[in-house]
């Protein structure tokens, strides 16, 4: 049984300059991680360096997505 929470995610495109891209690839390589992971993991770090935490993306197994109620 997988255990682990579920992440509340969104696709979006970005266009990357040919060295960022392949330093983002041996990165994720060095990482046994998947690039969005990678990126996800700097973009968090330059934000709690500039004083901004982000929330967790992960919702709780027994949370649902949001409601329309309001």
């Amino acid at each position: 049984m997988n255990t682990r929470p579920r992440r509340c995610t969104r696709s979006a495109g970005v266009t990357f300059e040919v060295p960022v891209l392949e330093y983002l690839h041996e990165l994720a390589r060095a990482q046994e991680r998947d690039r969005s992971f990678c990126i996800n993991q700097i973009i968090r770090e330059h934000a709690t360096r500039h004083g901004r935490e982000l929330p967790s993306a992960c919702l709780a197994s027994d949370e649902a997505a949001p409601s329309e109620e309001g």
